[in-house]
């Protein structure tokens, strides 16, 4: 069974206007704001002021309950383009300040906070720098701002929020603890949230302690959509527009070229008008889209490249350079070596944008960061693709399994691919050591009577461990005593595949200098008498 695929969490921010679709129409009717005022979509109330509120109209009343309820109603069909129009406004001052928009509907807009945070400082003060932006637009005063892991957290943040406090900012990790005490009326559907309530579920964290495939049997999509979101993942993520057309840029060979240092040479005028286009815009980019164009291949070869801050141009060189070279699994192979046909265009695109004042330098000096970014860069640009690697966390039973590197640069593996959630039985809870060996160093372990110590299929050892030779991690140093030892554990990989199954025994122990130790034992053999191998496959500090 495959994995599922989880979007990445980032930190996002949710702008929310209460009640925008009444403020529109009475603004575009020109009412009075303490007049009460109903929303009418086929027949019933779709939303309604305070004022009406009040004498007790709710929406889903019908039209002559409502206007029973309060004689002075003033009554408007919603129109949700009348919404959309008098948003635009909104819109392009949030962009001014966030660039990247995302409208999730008339009155609601999110926006990846990372960048805005770094150039304010804060979160909150980016929070604060939105809100005088837009407030005053249309005669809109009431502005809830809610910031959180997950565009869904963060509306039901800004949602959680009060006139006297307009600003709710969920810590980091923090998304599913503020998602369990929430009511279910706040994300489940109206028609499902009665059965709901009837089998005693009252909160999100009520649904989100349930089997998701439970959820999905007994409500379908919706119940699952509904598990996802109560459990804090990530189901609709911001999606800021697309960059326009015109910032792509593309270069054409006439005749064509054969030879990469030729290609990468020509493209140069290409991307400093690439970046100096950017600039003037006040923007940056960090995910380009280069398409390579050859005369022998009816598509063109397409690659996405990613950025840890933004794009230089002697950087978008280096891609296109890496692209034809061949430097990423996926890129085209060497068009030399390969003797393919010769490239006639290259086009590179911005695929996402930033603005240019969230990656402005310090005032004093550039921080660590800024350092290691610039020399890892510098190294790369010399190196090749790969010649810098970044590490992350995946899964796995084995230490050595769990590093996963990726050029520096590129996006960190996704879920799917790392797979670091999964039950993984026989990994090591707990701390890890603080060195991993890339590949496992052979050791001995011995007992008493300095014979190797075995471990039987059943798991049990041969002898207590009295002695542990280093090998060559100490050549000067010889056997030493064992202090303390603890184990073993078992880990079966592929137990039912007799071709591809592995049986492999953990044991932690301290030596008599006080260093502590993570040994492998593998093959130990079934009555041949060979001694079976000890490696160690971490050290701890």
């Amino acid at each position: 069974m495959k994995p599922e695929l989880k979007p990445e969490m980032k930190r996002s921010l949710v702008l929310w206007c209460p009640g925008w679709s009444l403020l529109a129409a009475r603004v575009d009717q020109g009412l009075d704001p303490a007049a009460p005022l109903a929303l009418m979509d086929r027949g019933r109330v779709h939303s309604c002021s305070p004022a009406a509120d009040v004498e007790g109209v709710t929406p889903g009343l019908r039209q002559r309950e409502a206007q029973n309820r309060c004689p002075g109603l003033v009554l408007l069909p919603h129109d949700s383009l009348r919404d959309a129009r008098a948003f635009e406004p909104v819109l392009r001052a949030v962009d001014e300040i966030v660039p990247g928009v995302d409208v999730r509907r008339p009155g609601a807009v999110a926006v990846h906070v990372a960048g805005a945070a770094r150039y304010y400082g804060s979160e909150e003060a980016a929070a604060r720098a939105l809100v005088e932006q837009v407030r005053g637009i249309g005669d809109l005063v009431d502005v809830r701002i809610g910031i959180a892991d997950g565009v869904h957290a963060a509306e039901l943040a800004a949602r959680a929020t009060q006139v006297s406090a307009p600003l709710r900012v969920v810590p980091p990790g923090s998304s599913p603890a503020f998602l369990a005490a929430l009511p279910l009326g706040v994300a489940a559907d109206p028609e499902v949230l009665p059965v709901l309530r009837r089998l005693g579920l009252e909160t999100l964290g009520d649904v989100a302690a349930l089997p998701a495939s439970s959820m999905r049997a007994r409500f379908g999509p919706e119940g699952l959509a509904l598990h996802q979101l109560a459990s804090g993942q990530e189901v609709a993520p911001v999606r800021p527009d697309e960059a326009p057309a015109d910032l792509t840029r593309e270069v054409v060979f006439e005749p064509g070229l054969d030879r990469v240092d030729q290609v990468a040479f020509g493209c140069r005028a290409m991307a400093e008008e690439f970046v100096t286009t950017l600039t003037r815009r006040q923007l940056v980019c960090s995910q380009i889209e280069i398409a390579i164009h050859t005369e022998d291949r009816v598509r063109p070869h397409v690659e996405v490249w990613t950025h840890p801050r933004h794009f230089t141009s002697v950087e978008v060189v280096d891609r296109i350079r890496w692209q034809l070279q061949g430097a990423s699994a996926s890129a085209l192979a060497s068009l030399a070596a390969r003797e393919q046909g010769t490239v006639l265009r290259v086009e590179v695109a911005p695929v996402a944008l930033d603005d240019a004042a969230a990656h402005a330098g310090g005032l004093w000096r550039d921080g660590p960061d800024d350092r290691i970014h610039h020399t890892a860069t510098r190294l790369q640009g010399r190196l090749g693709h790969r010649g810098v690697l970044a590490p992350a966390l995946g899964g796995g039973r084995l230490l050595a399994e769990r590093c996963l590197l990726r050029p520096w640069g590129d996006a960190a593996p996704p879920a799917a691919v790392r797979r670091a959630d999964q039950p993984w039985p026989g990994s090591l809870p707990g701390l890890a050591p603080s060195l991993v060996y890339d590949e496992p160093v052979e050791v001995r372990l011995l007992d008493a009577s300095r014979a190797t110590v075995r471990v039987s299929p059943r798991g049990e050892l041969s002898a207590d461990p009295v002695w542990f030779d280093p090998g060559s991690l100490d050549p000067q140093g010889g056997p030493r005593r064992v202090a303390a030892w603890a184990g073993p554990w078992p880990i079966r990989q592929r137990w039912w595949d007799p071709a591809e199954q592995r049986r492999v025994d953990r044991i932690q122990l301290v030596d008599e200098h006080d260093q502590a130790w993570l040994l492998l034992g593998e093959d130990f053999g079934t009555g041949s008498g060979a001694d079976g191998p000890w490696s160690v496959e971490g050290r701890y500090d």
